[in-house]
């Protein structure tokens, strides 16, 4: 039976201030295929922001991409597998909640990557920094979604929207909340993945709040040590930061010394908490 792992991208393997993947990391991916373990990335990256990263990273053949927190799955050609989608009275709801609390948010499907409106100029301004694009401007009339950010650091407002949203999988962060259809998350996906193909172990490496369950879900969780407090707290090992080739050095240190020694020496311990 094979192992799995299953790859973060911004903040893990991708350092976003400098916009830079280790060029040393293929090397590592290498030797778990050639061992026999399927690769996946894992993000909540619509398909759009994608396109901006390395052509030997995006074009590597790995089992799958995992895209939209979890939304949609597409296949080593990059072409779509499947998509889990928000309902339309759903999407209605925060249309209409932001335009009474004059919030911006973002859509993104199959079928592209917009804001609701025209953003101001330091959310601009930080998603070009993050993804090197900038989503098209464009009110939404029904289209397919399946991952939504709403932009507002109010606490009222977040349990506001939570409470709203109950029927569906959402994920707080300090600005901003991440909306997806219900059931829908990047655990859930490795769980489903792990079902169907029989995986006997899998490996999840993750930084952010919406890796953190991802985390506890893998046979081995590894948080990076620029990770939030919660996905260390999730994880199995802390490795190095993604500006130090953090994953690139824990699968170098791992391949040098053994895979089952680095399995068993970091199965799950008694005091870790499940978020």
């Amino acid at each position: 039976m094979k192992e799995a792992y299953f790859f973060d991208i911004d903040g893990t393997l991708y350092d976003n201030q400098y916009h830079e993947i280790d060029p040393n990391l293929v090397k590592e991916f290498d030797y778990l295929r050639e061992n026999g373990a399927d690769l996946y990335l894992m993000s909540s990256r619509s398909p759009f922001e994608m396109v901006h990263l390395p052509d030997e990273f995006i074009d590597y053949p790995y089992r799958g991409i995992v895209l939209e927190g979890g939304a949609a799955i597409y296949g080593h050609d990059q072409n779509l597998v499947d998509a889990w989608l928000i309902p339309g009275a759903d999407i209605k709801k925060i249309r209409n909640y932001c335009r009474d609390h004059d919030l911006l948010w973002r859509y993104s499907g199959p079928d592209g990557n917009y804001f609701n409106r025209k953003e101001d100029l330091a959310t601009r301004t930080h998603w070009r920094k993050l993804y090197l694009t900038v989503p098209k401007v464009k009110e939404w009339k029904g289209d397919d979604v399946c991952n939504i950010l709403i932009w507002t650091k109010d606490d009222h407002q977040k349990q506001e929207l939570e409470t709203l949203l109950a029927d569906n999988s959402v994920v707080i962060y300090p600005d901003c909340i991440e909306v997806r259809a219900k059931g829908v998350s990047k655990e859930n996906m490795v769980r489903q993945l792990k079902k169907k193909f029989g995986y006997r172990k899998v490996y999840c490496v993750g930084d952010g709040p919406n890796d953190v369950n991802m985390l506890f879900e893998a046979d081995c969780g590894v948080a990076m040590k620029n990770a939030c407090q919660e996905a260390k707290a999730a994880a199995d090992q802390v490795i190095g930061a993604v500006g130090e080739a953090g994953v690139t050095n824990w699968l170098k240190n791992r391949r040098e010394k053994g895979i089952y020694h680095e399995f068993v020496t970091y199965r799950k311990q008694p005091n870790r908490t499940n978020h």
